[in-house]
């Protein structure tokens, strides 16, 4: 997973790939905030390229860890975000062995968990997650719905990106048997005189949202929220929503296994 984003890192801003995460954490801790949260410390685990996590740092001044297993995304991060004075730092590791030399008072996750292969994958994230927060703190995250990824997976293909160096094109396939979106993304970049082909593919997957809340419980936390992106309660057993945002207290008692 870390050396795929080579390519993709240098213009994942430019294609939108980041839009969703730099959009929703304002919302987000506000929402925290407006709902008793307090904090100093917050571990942005899959930073990207660290839209999210100079803006915890910049704005409200809190101590930020951005961690991703990709080096190439972790590099435009640093060339992203003058992080000179921030409370800001930035480290490569594995979301499924967390390793931090403190706990901390919430762990954001945006637009990055669909990429676990996984259930048994999600389950080793809540337990490292779960190590890594002080008792009683958030952890945040969103999924994509399995509706929400079939949905983006019948866009067909389309020009995402063009400007006068680089073209990008994106073309999305949703497997129903493995429930999984696969996106190939095409790039063509200028290089002196001629453009210069490359391929990026994204996969995410599909998680049943009951399933997640009941390891979420089973790892050792509690929901304190489901919410849409809108930030608007989600029902499981209801709602048509693409993706749906979870809030998770430490603290609960864990189930024996």
């Amino acid at each position: 997973m870390a050396d795929d984003y080579a390519f993709i890192a240098p213009i994942y801003d430019k294609i939108g790939m980041a839009s969703f995460a730099e959009d929703m954490t304002p919302r987000l801790i506000n929402w925290a905030q407006s709902n008793d949260w307090v904090g100093r410390s917050i571990l942005d685990l899959g930073c990207g390229t660290g839209r999210s996590a100079q803006w915890l740092a910049n704005q409200l001044g809190l101590n930020v860890t951005a961690i991703d297993a990709s080096e190439a995304m972790l590099t435009t991060a640093r060339q992203n975000v003058k992080s000179d004075g921030l409370p800001l730092r930035w480290q490569s590791g594995d979301m499924r062995h967390l390793e931090l030399s403190l706990p901390v008072d919430m762990v954001l996750a945006l637009n990055v968990l669909n990429e676990l292969n996984s259930l048994r994958e999600l389950e080793a994230v809540f337990n490292s997650t779960q190590r890594t927060l002080e008792p009683g703190k958030l952890f945040i995250f969103d999924l994509y719905t399995i509706q929400g990824l079939a949905e983006a997976g019948t866009h067909g293909g389309r020009r995402v990106y063009s400007d006068d160096d680089t073209v990008v094109f994106a073309e999305p396939q949703f497997d129903y048997e493995r429930l999984m979106t696969t996106t190939t993304y095409t790039i063509f970049r200028r290089d002196t005189a001629q453009f210069v082909r490359g391929t990026f593919v994204h996969t995410q997957r599909g998680f049943p949202v009951q399933a997640v809340a009941a390891l979420l419980q089973r790892t050792g936390f509690s929901i304190s929220a489901l919410l849409t992106t809108s930030l608007d309660p989600f029902d499981p057993a209801a709602s048509q929503a693409g993706r749906v945002i979870f809030f998770a207290l430490t603290g609960a008692t864990q189930e024996s296994t």
